[in-house]
């Protein structure tokens, strides 16, 4: 039997949905939110790691590719850097490069940042 949906709509103010209604959204926790070490990033790096989650869809691993980025006004030099930082700072990982293939990199949530494996 096929999960249902949540009948439970999102409150108006959380959604440019005319029926509140979506098929993904990002849920982030507070301890994530207002940890020091995800504050310290740029607004620009916490930003590309909410999108992220949200284009992981629940899972831990994914892919950014470009013109996903580019739609959502992006530039990819920009989004370089803040993934670059992200993977400094120990938040995301590089799982396989797709430079050579011409192809998104493969990347990863990392728990580095908290100081355990």
């Amino acid at each position: 039997m096929a999960k249902s949906q949540s009948s439970k709509p999102l409150k108006r103010w959380l959604t440019a949905s005319s029926d509140c209604r979506e098929k993904r959204f990002v849920q982030i926790g507070n301890t994530l939110l207002f940890d020091k070490k995800f504050t310290s990033l740029s607004v620009g790096a916490r930003y590309l790691y909410i999108l992220a989650a949200n284009e992981a869809a629940g899972s831990r691993d994914f892919q950014f590719p470009a013109l996903k980025m580019k739609a959502l006004g992006i530039k990819e030099r920009t989004a370089r850097k803040y993934i670059k930082e992200l993977v400094d700072a120990g938040f995301v990982e590089l799982v396989r490069s797709g430079r050579n293939t011409r192809t998104p990199n493969d990347y990863r949530f990392s728990f580095h940042w908290l100081g355990t494996p």
